[in-house]
């Protein structure tokens, strides 16, 4: 008889074990800078921060939350 070749496993993505989070992330607003320059034409990037469980948003390269002060 022939020996048949062992089947490969497949390990699937272990992202897509983890649960979703059970409340929906707050919104913790702009940096006191960006709310100083009023609405420019860049759109600002959202930054996750992990004390507060939130996305701020700035429109330069800032790295402090504008609720907690934490470096996210």
């Amino acid at each position: 008889m022939t020996e048949q070749p062992e089947r490969s496993v497949v390990v699937p993505f272990p992202g897509s074990r983890l649960a979703k989070a059970p409340v929906k992330p707050r919104d913790l607003g702009l940096t006191a800078l960006s709310k100083t320059l009023g609405p420019v034409a860049i759109s600002a990037k959202g930054h996750w921060c992990d004390r507060c469980n939130g996305i701020w948003y700035s429109y330069f390269g800032e790295a402090r939350c504008p609720v907690c002060g934490g470096r996210c």
